[in-house]
């Protein structure tokens, strides 16, 4: 406590200005985005949850981080619990402010028919409801969730045409349906439950009093409109270029804030509190303090270090351009409404996935472009270690050249072995080039590429990681044949490409 001013002055006021100063960065960015929304195609979630969940790390690793030094912890963690605590109060103020200014500045439109609606309406009510029942139509979207995929997710879009005077078929009244099931059950059973649900479906969607609800709200850019786009798409008729989804909401228009105004600041209050309360444990570090007001920055800092490997250089230079790539697509994917965590196949397939029929069809480019693609940000993350680890160990014996040779040799047999062993699988990621690369390396044991006491600390250290991936895989939802293609073509390479090496 003999030093908690000194704590709190340097460290408090960053926190207030990254929490504040980053909400409104988002705000401002989410107001550009309904502003220009026919030409940046970013879907809602990522305003409402995943820019909230990841935006907040870059300023506190900028800012917040280095105010922390001044403060001694017993372990490495403290630190990191302090930036989580940041973290959670940014979290719940940016979800808080954004689903506030989703609802707040939504537009009510109070239309007799849907032939009056204003463009710029967000909400509507509705005095009078014709449906043309004769072009009803539905589409099911299937997605993985939870922790290791552990949930399978049915969500089923039904659309019904509103009778309109022109007869374009412009308004659509949609209603959504979801159910999740265990992802581990046999395929079976999840065709089995999956036609349970969509059969009691059919029945609650015939059943349903389209009149009943007070309001209605017209559907931005986001996974279920496209999920009633593809509903519609079924029908094989012409719509026009612009078509309007409306979909119904419990409650009142009143009502819609509920209480997210008093969350953005109550979120922050409460983390404020909880930060400040947490300033108490840690001890004060006098002396950084004093080289933080000289300016003085620390010789050398772990992070940045990390950072600084995606900067092409030395010997990670192939494998930072190849980090690089596969990050700035996925971003490209996410931005362009592909759902960050899990997307389905049809997305997938848009992007440049593997699959047998469209690969042997004549798009053989795809056994490239699949390895730049990933399903969800955890497969990036995962590839991401992966291609790390092996890197340290390959390029700097290689080079850049052989290394990118190893890398996409590798990568085209694993893609190749895929659409060879499945016959429907759509299969994406660079795990097929990474299994190339832990394949050279325990190939290259063979050879003396390694020093003889390094071998069976590499071999320690590489074995585990092989095994345990593939074992993993024969649990289901992975592609195994792609991660063995590209191993064993790995090893193969590797050995003749250090070979040639020797000899030159």
């Amino acid at each position: 406590m003999k030093h908690y001013s000194k704590k709190f002055k340097h460290v408090a006021p960053t926190f207030i200005v990254v929490t504040f100063g980053t909400t409104m960065a988002t705000l401002l960015f989410r107001w550009v985005f309904t502003i220009n929304s026919e030409i940046l195609s970013i879907k809602e979630d990522v305003f409402n949850i995943w820019l909230p969940l990841i935006i907040p790390w870059i300023p506190i690793t900028i800012w917040l981080r280095p105010k922390l030094r001044i403060l001694k912890f017993k372990n490495d963690n403290g630190s990191f619990l302090f930036q989580m605590m940041a973290w959670a109060a940014m979290v719940g103020m940016m979800i808080a402010a954004n689903g506030y200014l989703k609802t707040a500045t939504g537009k009510l439109s109070a239309v007799r028919t849907i032939d009056m609606l204003e463009e710029d309406a967000r909400y509507l009510t509705l005095e009078e409801i014709k449906l043309n029942r004769d072009f009803g139509s539905a589409h099911t979207e299937f997605r993985t969730s939870g922790k290791y995929n552990e949930y399978l997710n049915f969500d089923s879009y039904f659309v019904y045409p509103f009778h309109t005077s022109n007869q374009e078929f412009k308004y659509w009244y949609g209603i959504k349906f979801h159910k999740q099931i265990g992802n581990k059950l046999s395929p079976e059973k999840k065709e089995s439950l999956y036609q349970q649900f969509f059969e009691q479906s059919i029945k609650d969607f015939e059943s349903y009093k389209f009149s009943k609800p007070t309001y209605f709200e017209i559907l931005p850019h986001s996974d279920d409109r496209e999920g009633f786009e593809r509903a519609i798409e079924r029908l094989q008729i012409k719509t026009p270029d612009k078509i309007i989804v409306i979909e119904p909401r419990e409650g009142s228009y009143a009502d819609r804030n509920g209480n997210k105004l008093e969350w953005i600041f109550g979120s922050f209050g409460i983390g404020f509190c909880v930060f400040l309360f947490a300033l108490i444990f840690p001890k004060y570090h006098h002396a950084e303090h004093k080289r933080q007001l000289k300016g003085i920055k620390p010789k050398s800092d772990e992070l940045i270090d990390m950072l600084k490997f995606l900067i092409p250089k030395g010997d990670h230079y192939a494998t930072s351009i190849l980090l690089n790539l596969n990050i700035l697509i996925f971003l490209l994917m996410i931005f362009s409404g592909v759902h960050i965590v899990s997307p389905n196949g049809l997305e997938l397939l848009d992007w440049g996935a593997n699959r047998r029929a469209e690969t042997i069809g004549g798009e053989w480019w795809r056994l490239v472009s699949s390895m730049f693609l990933h399903g969800g940000i955890m497969h990036l993350l995962l590839n991401i270690y992966g291609l790390v680890i092996a890197a340290l160990f390959v390029e700097p014996i290689f080079g850049r050249v052989k290394y990118s040779i190893l890398y996409f040799g590798s990568g085209i047999c694993g893609s190749l072995s895929s659409i060879y062993w499945y016959e429907n699988t759509i299969s994406v990621g660079a795990s097929g080039a990474i299994f190339g690369l832990y394949g050279a390396i325990l190939g290259l044991l063979l050879t003396s590429a390694f020093p003889k006491d390094a071998k069976k600390g590499i071999l320690m250290f590489i074995g585990p990681y092989v095994v345990l991936n593939l074992l993993f895989g024969l649990t289901g939802g992975i592609d195994n044949a792609a991660h063995i293609g590209g191993f064993i073509s790995g090893a193969v390479f590797g050995i003749l490409l250090y070979l040639m090496i020797k000899k030159a």
